[in-house]
């Protein structure tokens, strides 16, 4: 049985990149078909074809409209952040483009392409993760996992000093943070390696900040300086600010070598030459920086360490490369940020490392001589109802940054006597408010029986998978009834409306196709940013809405361990009628107001009586 090629890809924000395990057993990149490691993440959509990288990246100066990039910071949304030819395409659509580009390259230096493993933040939530499964997918890839851009880092890091095989020659356990600012996304993760394991520790990040911040406040400062010059904003016409936007692109990485860079400016005829200093620049993005650091510093308190305890500080991401971002984590951390594995490589590599570990269960593929444990970026929960506030809740079952696979079961009980279903509504996030939260799948238990007393208990289990399928069951002891409900990156479109979109991008068409397709998938396969849950027997599982109502408090059950919640919330019946949480507060304030209104009216009457007489 021939072994199956392990692939990575790191589908980045400015670049992506691609890399497998060579016939030798250790990472190499491969370029694509221009034989270029990096291939920048712009898409141009052309009539008859569709254009990925440096070309498509030159014309946002002269079409911008038919040009499409940062699209990695509109994942899980529906539509992209504007208008391509005037229509509105899915970001994981764009992103196909891209994936696609890849593949090619892929093709034509390995032949046949198995599974691969693509990359994330840290922090992107299960919604971000699984339209860029789809995106592989449309892309005629067979995704293989998710992995996470740090622990992919990590993994390349691991391979160079030596890590990744349990009798190698390093003994010391070393504690390293990643610290990965790309073009468009920043994580921190800390990261425990020993000989033979990788372990994360803890992730945190912002996945609205990246070096594409940091370019806008340049481009917003040369603007301005126009407009004050000749009193035009070169920024209301899309064509002029391309071309700031990649003056301002070059300019940035000049001051990342030099103190200064110039920049000329034309528009309508008018000319502005600006210098911007290093100093200036980075006065102008500070609090940018600050971000990353407080962002990092919370990291480390999460984890209940201290930088003493942290050996390496590894960079990743080309926005690394600003000398601020050195200079502040040499002061922050008394340590010498480590560039041991090239900024731009080392996510592609460790992806084709963590597809080499997983392919390794497979029958008849070589064997790997490390571990590699995650945790999972955000929290998983139940909607319920806090018997103390009376308002929803949510009941975090897997707190965030717990290490993964991982099972966790909780008690609940129901709201009403004789209630005869009951709803189970999965949340993400770390907020106590579920409309803070992303709502990633719901499922009802029906039939109970109609003599069910008040406080029945409902026994709830989580299981989070190492390759992010979430499994979940809901029992009702006593009653043999409950529900298993699977989430997994299925599809957000239709199966349908994914295998169309697979036609389009096999065909190699345009922008034309691209046209045709809008109204017949996504007018019929609804928001593509919601999951769709599977559940199984013995009882339906979808289609009914959450409802929340006042109900008394209810104690916790005595022999409940310490490690429950300090909560015994309600899970809902589906029925009755539905009172928001701000109705009453309301009430309340209007109650107060009338009442006010009238002791006031009555106290004039007593001082004057003809001038306020009472209606009675």
């Amino acid at each position: 049985m021939d072994q199956e090629k392990a692939v990575g890809i790191d589908l980045g924000t400015t670049n992506s990149a691609v890399a497998w395990i060579d016939a030798s057993g250790r990472s190499a990149m491969v370029p694509n078909m221009e034989e270029e490691l990096l291939t920048p993440s712009v898409v141009l959509f052309e009539d008859a074809e569709v254009v990925v990288g440096k070309e498509a990246r030159n014309a946002n100066t002269s079409a911008p409209d038919r040009v499409a990039q940062w699209v990695k910071r509109d994942m899980g949304m529906p539509v992209y952040s504007r208008p391509i030819r005037g229509e509105q395409l899915p970001p994981e659509v764009i992103q196909a483009c891209i994936l696609r580009k890849l593949k090619q390259g892929l093709v034509k230096r390995l032949g046949a392409v198995g599974k691969v493993v693509i990359t994330v933040p840290a922090y992107f939530d299960e919604p971000r993760r699984k339209a860029t499964a789809d995106a592989g997918e449309m892309a005629g890839l067979s995704v293989l996992d998710i992995v996470n851009e740090p622990t992919a880092a990590a993994l390349a890091f691991g391979e160079s000093a030596g890590y990744l095989t349990a009798g190698g020659a390093p003994r010391e356990v070393m504690t390293v943070l990643v610290y990965d600012l790309g073009g468009g996304t920043f994580d921190a993760t800390l990261l425990r390696l020993a000989p033979g394991d990788i372990r994360t520790l803890a992730t945190d990040g912002d996945v609205q900040l990246g070096g594409y911040d940091w370019d806008m406040r340049l481009v917003d400062h040369l603007a301005e300086a126009f407009q004050k010059a000749h009193n035009l904003d070169p920024r209301e016409d899309p064509v002029a600010l391309g071309r700031l936007f990649n003056q301002v692109q070059e300019a940035k990485h000049t001051l990342s070598a030099r103190s200064r860079a110039r920049v000329q400016l034309e528009y309508h005829g008018l000319t502005l030459n600006e210098t911007i200093t290093r100093e200036q620049f980075e006065d102008l993005t500070a609090d940018l920086l600050e971000r990353t650091a407080y962002t990092t510093r919370q990291l480390l308190a999460e984890a209940k360490l201290t930088w003493k305890d942290v050996t390496r500080v590894l960079l990743v991401g080309g926005s690394t490369r600003m000398p601020m971002v050195e200079r502040m984590l040499r002061e922050m951390t008394s340590l010498e940020p480590d560039r041991t594995v090239n900024p731009d490589e080392a996510v592609a590599r460790g992806a084709a490392l963590y597809a080499k570990y997983l392919l390794s269960d497979q029958p008849g593929q070589p064997k790997v001589g490390f571990e590699v444990t995650n945790v999972n970026a955000h929290s998983l929960g139940v909607e319920g109802i806090d018997p103390e506030t009376l308002r929803k809740t949510n009941v975090i079952m897997i707190e965030r940054n717990m290490p993964l696979p991982a099972k966790r079961m909780e008690k609940f009980v129901t709201k009403t006597k004789g209630q005869q279903t009951i709803v189970l509504q999965v949340l993400q996030g770390e907020s106590s408010l579920p409309g803070e939260c992303t709502a990633i799948g719901r499922t009802v238990i029906r039939g109970l029986p109609s003599d069910l007393p008040q406080g029945w208990p409902v026994e709830v289990t989580f299981e989070y998978g190492t390759n992010g399928l979430l499994h979940i069951t809901a029992e009702v002891p006593g009653t043999h009834r409950q529900v298993v409900l699977e989430l997994e990156r299925d599809a957000s479109l239709s199966r349908q409306g994914l295998d169309r979109w697979k036609q389009v991008f096999s065909s190699g068409a345009g922008f034309d196709a691209f046209e045709s397709m809008l109204d017949e998938v996504l007018g019929s396969a609804g928001p593509a940013a919601e999951p769709v849950p599977v559940a199984s027997t013995p009882q339906p599982a979808l289609g009914a809405e959450a409802r929340a109502l006042p109900t008394a408090t209810l104690e916790a059950p005595a022999a409940e361990p310490a490690t429950q919640a300090p909560l015994d919330p309600t899970l809902e019946e589906n029925g009755g009628p539905v009172l928001p949480d701000w109705v009453l507060p309301v009430v309340g304030y209007v109650t107060s107001a009338v009442v006010g209104l009238g002791v006031g009216w009555f106290v004039l009457h007593l001082l004057r009586p003809n001038q306020f007489p009472l209606p009675w």
